[in-house]
């Protein structure tokens, strides 16, 4: 009798697992930040190193965003580096 039983929930199971229904995998994306033209943490410039500052609330309370910033002096190894989206901002 328990083998009939086991067969018979064996059978069930095997034909209402293809009926249950499928979830596909969903891709949930949530883009926070302040980075347009973000290029990596630094590039050189010119013989210039820029770094990236990222964006910080200033006394204020406004947010500034987040960009590259002049580090270091001239360096003659990168002088001849021309990088292509290079932005100077003020």
């Amino acid at each position: 009798m328990k083998k009939k039983i086991l067969i018979l929930l064996g059978v069930v199971i095997a034909v209402s697992t293809p009926l249950t229904p499928k979830s596909d995998a969903i891709d949930f994306s949530i883009s926070i930040g302040d980075r347009p033209y973000y290029y990596g943490p630094n590039y050189w410039h010119e013989g210039y190193q820029w770094v990236w500052v990222p964006g910080y609330r200033n006394r204020n309370g406004y947010w500034v965003k987040g960009h590259y910033v002049r580090r270091g002096g001239w360096n003659r190894a990168h002088a001849r580096v021309y990088f292509r989206h290079h932005h100077h901002w003020h």
